[in-house]
């Protein structure tokens, strides 16, 4: 069952985002249908924070983009509009009804922008617990796929035939991977048997998505166990073959992965340095590493980017060379790790550079002797993130925290901002509260170089 005592419908309308509701209420006045629905409904119903907002409405893209002048229409495969708020997207999309299935009897969804009723919307979504839509108006909860008692009951189940829905999009069988893991609900069981049973299809599906759902996975704060998922339904080596096969020269590196799962293995210090057991500490450091990510993530709800994600996944695969090698060592075996997954996903470079960048940064940090370099690596670019990864390294390690207290401290230093310059006549440190007030009544700025000296203007949501 959830962690989290569901909240009720009763409890959903004081946590709206008020944009979203923006959103409903001028698609409504304009004669349309419009829900929430959703994420947002099921996270909003257990009580829970929504990372967004999602609107469904009986309003075709087009109509959308001439409702609000602060949207855009995107997609082809699932067009629907994103309306923006300053940084903020509420998605809003079209009904639909299900895809018509093609003549040579392959469900896999290839388009889907066949207009429908809201009823049709709710039973081609995935799970019930996805299926729900919120009315603004008469604030309660429309479902039609039976959600509120799966909510209730802690589970993940989806809308019809499990072995049908997974095969329409394959990606469906990470999202309930996901939702379980994140949620700590179960699986139905029919559900389950139909995951494992289509496991092998997760090969038909781009590999720009899997990524991104996989970046998604790191990213829930339940990490270690969507990957613990993974690998009991199958999904893992197929959808990364490239990586796990890394961790063993036995089969695909799963029974590897597997046995470091089992707290009653050696620990770390206590192996022996044979090929074998050097991969069955990779695979003990993989899982340490994702609960020291799930831990950062659940304590500073923060956006992790890909480049960190990057590093915690290679981390355990070059652990050796980060801790005890030379930078050449170090800067070979990262090569050697990243470029096969990278190629095989097509990982962006700017995020394989930062991962690379993160890795040979640790090695500088927990080295002692470089204590008196320290200043310079604290301005780079990639120092908050190199930040970040430390604190997860150390957990995961299990290693002293001074060296990263000593980190920290420095970082506040670096952000602390800088005194002003001593004037002409002024001792430093000294302030001169006359000449500052006389120009306070004067209303005159002082003039800096290349017209510096205007004003920025303030900056306003849409």
């Amino acid at each position: 069952m959830s962690g989290s005592k569901p909240a009720g419908v009763e409890q959903i309308f004081g946590h709206i985002d008020p944009d979203a509701m923006k959103v409903v209420r001028r698609l409504l006045q304009a004669g349309h249908e419009a829900y929430l629905v959703g994420g947002c409904v099921r996270d909003l119903y257990l009580g829970r924070s929504p990372k967004d907002f999602d609107v469904a409405t009986s309003a075709t893209p087009e109509a959308i983009r001439k409702a609000f002048r602060n949207s855009r229409v995107i997609g082809r495969r699932f067009k629907l509009a994103h309306v923006f708020f300053g940084p903020k997207i509420i998605e809003t999309s079209t009904f639909r009804t299900a895809p018509q299935q093609a003549d040579d009897d392959d469900p896999l969804i290839t388009h889907d922008n066949e207009w429908g009723t809201v009823e049709d919307d709710a039973r081609r979504r995935d799970f019930t617990i996805n299926g729900l839509f919120y009315d603004v108006e008469s604030r309660r909860v429309v479902d039609f796929v039976d959600g509120i008692e799966d909510l209730d009951r802690g589970v993940v189940r989806t809308i019809g035939d499990p072995v049908l829905r997974f095969r329409e999009d394959p990606v469906r069988m990470i999202r309930a991977i996901k939702f379980a893991a994140r949620l700590d609900f179960e699986i139905e069981p029919t559900t389950w048997q139909a995951l494992l049973e289509v496991a092998p299809d997760i090969v038909r599906s781009s590999r720009a998505r899997l990524l991104e759902e996989i970046y998604k996975l790191l990213r829930s704060g339940a990490s270690r166990r969507c990957f613990e998922l993974l690998l009991s339904a199958g999904l893992l080596h197929r959808i990364m073959p490239d990586y796990t096969g890394q961790f063993g020269r036995r089969e695909d590196g799963a029974e590897a992965l597997r046995a470091g799962l089992d707290p009653a293995s050696a620990p770390l210090e206590d192996t022996d340095a044979d090929d074998d057991d050097a991969d069955d500490d990779a695979a003990r450091l993989l899982w340490r590493f994702l609960d020291a990510l799930d831990d950062y993530i659940r304590q500073t709800r923060e956006d992790v980017v890909n480049g960190v994600l990057q590093a915690v996944l290679f981390a355990p695969l070059v652990a050796d060379e980060m801790l005890h090698g030379s930078r050449q060592e170090l800067d070979r075996a990262i090569e050697l790790v990243m470029t096969p997954v990278g190629a095989a996903f097509g990982v962006a470079r700017r995020d394989r550079e930062l991962a690379r960048q993160i890795l040979m940064a640790h090695r500088r940090m927990t080295d002692q002797r470089r204590r008196r370099r320290r200043s310079s690596l604290a301005q780079r670019q990639y120092f908050h993130d190199a930040l970040i990864f430390l604190g997860i390294s150390v957990k995961a390690l299990g290693d002293d925290q001074g060296e990263l207290s000593r980190w920290k401290a420095l970082a506040a230093a670096q952000d602390e901002p800088a005194p002003p310059p001593a004037k002409a006549g002024e001792k430093a440190g000294e302030k001169s509260g006359r000449k500052r007030s006389r120009r306070r009544r004067s209303g005159r700025r002082p003039k800096k170089a290349d017209g510096e000296g205007r004003e920025a203007a303030p900056s306003h949501d849409g």
